[in-house]
């Protein structure tokens, strides 16, 4: 008959009971140590994120700052031109304006944030920092859709420019359109910035000019925020159009 052997190690089952809890509080070590370098990194990962969206966000939230300090000289333009609009519907004729321009157009630019978005490096933030993120790049996108929009009107409306005598009745009727559709983005950005600034600053995010100084020679003479639209609607095109480095397409 088979006898069954007994495994007895050379120094006992202590040494062996020893040697498997060496072992096993290496690999939990082991273990242990990349997850905090792992939780390091995560946070490193995070905090970069994190500074970089938000330098961003205030870029971007300088374009509507500036917007907002412009709004009273788009608003006067507008009302000149409904003024105009409305002596062409009574009189078949108005005085020629010189300098209709156009609302100001300053790009909003979400590189950062939608690369973060598309790496799903905004995972390594919490879930109210991402709702706050994406609250306020929701609104700078669309505040971006509608300046971008309202470049279509504000080119048809320089058509004024040309005098009643070289304009016919579709075409006061198609500026009368491009008036409506001015305005009616104007109102919408307003909405916008109104509404968008506040939440930022509840958020923890302010306007910052920084990156705007550094990029407005660009656009603007003298690196300097000077709208066209503010200079009055009887400036000589040429003497408005200093005030930017591409000149206004007439």
């Amino acid at each position: 008959m088979f006898r069954l052997m007994r495994l007895k190690p050379p120094h006992g089952w202590n040494a062996v009971a020893w040697e498997l809890a060496v072992v096993t509080l290496g690999v939990v070590i082991a273990l242990g140590a990349q997850q905090t370098v792992q939780a390091m990194s995560d946070r490193d990962t995070a905090s970069a994120t994190r500074a970089e969206i938000t330098d961003e966000l205030n870029s971007n939230l300088m374009n509507l700052a500036l917007r907002q300090a412009a709004e009273p000289c788009v608003q006067r333009r507008l009302n000149d031109l409904r003024a105009i609009v409305t002596e062409w519907a009574k009189t078949g004729s108005f005085a020629t304006p010189k300098w209709v321009s156009q609302a100001p157009i300053i790009l909003v630019e979400l590189s950062r944030y939608e690369a973060a978005q598309s790496a799903g490096r905004l995972a390594f933030l919490s879930g109210d920092e991402q709702y706050r993120m994406g609250a306020i790049a929701t609104r700078l996108r669309k505040f971006n859709e509608w300046q971008m929009a309202e470049r279509v009107p504000w080119g048809r409306l320089r058509a004024l420019q040309f005098g009643a005598a070289s304009l016919s009745k579709n075409d006061q009727s198609e500026i009368r359109s491009a008036l409506q559709d001015a305005s009616t983005f104007d109102y919408m950005a307003k909405v916008n910035i109104a509404e968008a600034l506040p939440m930022a600053r509840k958020f923890g995010f302010r306007p910052d000019a920084t990156a705007f100084r550094e990029t407005a020679p660009q656009g603007w003479a003298g690196g300097k925020f000077r709208p066209s639209i503010c200079a009055s609607i009887d400036t000589p095109p040429e003497e408005a159009n200093r005030r930017v480095v591409v000149p206004l397409p007439m």
